[in-house]
């Protein structure tokens, strides 16, 4: 996830990465009922799609210890699919893409010898956009909040400027958890994860 190619001790470093995320959440299944307990809605989560990337990148190493921070901006879309069981005579089926904007900020730290590197560390993400789902529903509602946290662990090889990574990302955030149903939490609460794949280069270093 990151770029530092010079052997300088206490060196910080600028630059750019593109990422490629993999998402592997599974489809998930919530029934909503009416106040007399009958069966009214039922959504699907389908999957996850995560944009490519695009992050500027600030990295400091000192011997065995590196510190990295990024500034992402990130889109992911949502898909959901939802059967309306209102009218029995005119059943309707609709799928819903919720698509948020967000600017990431993965913060790692981790040791690098030679030129492999392993890193662990925490990621927040401020929403700065989303669509609402299932506005024509009055019984729906959501509820997020404008900040999400999460954690990454990644494992790289240091060619030169050229960084190359793989990392592993985990959300605290379920993929749907800000639904509710009669003012109740009836959401998705399954975890965000995903695997990421990225290369990026150093443009500046300063001693």
């Amino acid at each position: 996830m990151i770029f530092s190619a010079f052997e300088t001790r206490g060196q910080f470093n600028f630059g750019i990465k593109g990422s490629y995320s993999l998402p592997f959440n599974t489809k998930q299944e919530i029934k909503y009922d009416d106040s007399q307990d009958f069966l009214i809605y039922r959504v699907n989560f389908l999957e996850l799609d995560v944009s490519p990337t695009i992050a500027l990148v600030g990295y400091y190493r000192n011997d065995l210890v590196y510190f990295q921070l990024e500034l992402a901006y990130k889109r992911v879309r949502s898909r959901f699919l939802a059967d309306n069981y209102v009218d029995l005579e005119n059943i309707t089926q609709t799928e819903n893409v919720k698509q948020t904007h967000s600017l990431d900020f993965p913060l790692m730290a981790g040791i690098r010898i030679d030129h492999f590197k392993l890193g662990v560390g925490p990621t927040f993400s401020f929403i700065i956009s989303e669509n609402p789902i299932f506005q024509d529903v009055d019984l729906f509602e959501e509820r997020r909040s404008s900040t999400e946290i999460g954690f990454g662990f990644t494992a790289g090889i240091v060619l030169y400027r050229l960084h190359v990574e793989m990392s592993y990302q985990y959300k605290f955030n379920g993929v749907g958890d800000y639904l509710y149903w009669r003012q109740d939490y009836r959401g998705f609460s399954q975890p965000v994860q995903f695997i990421e794949l990225s290369m990026g280069i150093f443009l500046y270093q300063f001693s």
